[in-house]
């Protein structure tokens, strides 16, 4: 009867085993993050620390000034390109104005700069228009000179009409015998001089013509070239203005940069061990902030063994290693995110969780608090904490039966 009671006893307990189930829970190791990237303030260039405004843990609002560098070399090459922006903009005023066939004539309140282009646009301008005066005067001076050899030629050609008339008529009394020879030939002696006269005037006439014709050529080549030029020095002074204007937009900003601002209300992270007066170097983080009123997520590191009973979703308890959970809590999480490939430990030495392979998973935080803290205490990025993440259930029996059956499968195999 004892046999039949401890056997029932037995298949009670396996039964018991084989439907009982208990949670299957993945602790991880691992520290507080935020959800976003923190704020790092770094300097533009190599600079030198002139203040620092805060320390770690210290809570700052946005556009607060946190710390300042010496802008010293910045702000001297601010004033340089101003003066040389100045320059351009005044040159360029006086090639417009040149164009426009306008007067720059600048205020005497404007810069040193403005007033001697205002100088040499004056001088400029008189030594265009003496240019333009002389091509005028040798215009009209060729005009008069056609107009005299006009005249002079209609008066040369009349007379060379009334020789030659007198010429038919002499002609006429040498063959009735009435004339002489010799007036005759004195008189064709005559035209003929005339008529050199006439092709000469009418020569010097062609001649002035093509001479005036080339002087207005002159003129108008003078015009197109003062034109083109001043096109062509307005063009290049643009260009350098514009190439000043962004050196000058840069400069700016690294003045700017050399005062760091609160980018948004955080908490400061920390804070690099630079004294005052000492150099820091370009991208050199110089303070990091946390962002307020950002959500903090438990990153956390899985043994490569484990991570095939999480996936996304799960439930999870964080515990906080500065805080017993016995008196303050826990909070509660879901997994949000699991790693895509594996991770290998630096040590390079193997855990009893699975080897020296882990994975990362991130877990959001939920809404409850720690009890029994401080009213301003604040959960901080970097603090530790070891989650226990809810894999799923398992029947008490599999604890038995797996180890059996792995050694079955995995014994009498060695060669």
């Amino acid at each position: 009867m004892t046999l039949y009671l401890v056997a029932l006893a037995i298949l009670c307990g396996v039964y018991w085993a084989s439907v009982s189930k208990i949670d299957e829970i993945v602790v991880a190791p691992g520290k507080l993050e935020t959800a976003e990237p923190l704020l790092v303030m770094q300097p533009l260039e190599t600079s030198i620390i002139r203040s620092i405004s805060v320390k770690a843990g210290d809570v700052v609002r946005k556009g607060q000034l946190m710390a300042t560098l010496d802008p010293t070399f910045t702000s001297a090459d601010a004033g340089q390109l101003r003066v040389k922006l100045a320059g351009f903009e005044a040159q360029i005023a006086r090639l417009r104005a040149e164009l426009a066939d306008e007067v720059y004539a600048p205020p005497d309140s404007a810069s040193a700069e403005a007033l001697m282009q205002g100088q040499l646009a004056a001088q400029r301008k008189a030594a265009y228009r003496a240019k333009i005066a002389d091509f005028d005067a040798r215009i009209a001076h060729g005009e008069a000179t056609l107009v005299a050899s006009r005249a002079e030629e209609e008066v040369l050609g009349q007379r060379l009409e009334g020789l030659q008339e007198i010429d038919d008529m002499r002609a006429s009394l040498f063959e009735d015998g009435n004339g002489s020879r010799l007036s005759f030939l004195q008189g064709r002696d005559l035209s003929f001089d005339t008529m050199v006269g006439l092709a000469r005037v009418q020569g010097q006439y062609a001649e002035t013509f093509q001479m005036l014709e080339k002087i207005r050529a002159e003129k108008q080549n003078y015009i197109e070239d003062y034109r083109r030029l001043a096109l062509e020095a307005l063009v290049d002074l643009e260009d350098k203005h514009a190439g000043a204007s962004e050196e000058l937009r840069k400069v700016n900003l690294r003045t700017e940069m050399s005062q760091m601002f609160a980018p948004a209300d955080a908490t400061v992270l920390e804070v690099a061990q630079r004294s005052i007066a000492s150099v820091v170097q370009p991208a050199e983080p110089l303070i990091s902030l946390v962002p307020l009123n950002v959500p903090l997520e438990a990153e956390v590191t899985v043994a490569g063994g484990d991570i095939g009973h999480l996936s996304t979703g799960d439930l999870a308890r964080i515990k906080f290693d500065a805080f017993p959970f016995q008196k303050h809590g826990t909070i509660e999480g879901t997994v949000l995110s699991i790693s895509g490939s594996s991770f290998a430990r630096q040590s390079g030495a193997e855990t009893q969780e699975g080897g020296v392979a882990y994975y990362k998973v991130r877990i959001a935080l939920g809404d409850g608090r720690l009890r029994d803290l401080p009213a301003t205490f604040r959960l901080l990025p970097g603090m530790t904490v070891s989650a226990e993440i809810h894999a799923g259930e398992r029947t008490i029996i599999s604890y038995f039966l797996y180890p059996l059956i792995r050694g079955l499968d995995e014994s009498l195999k060695e060669p």
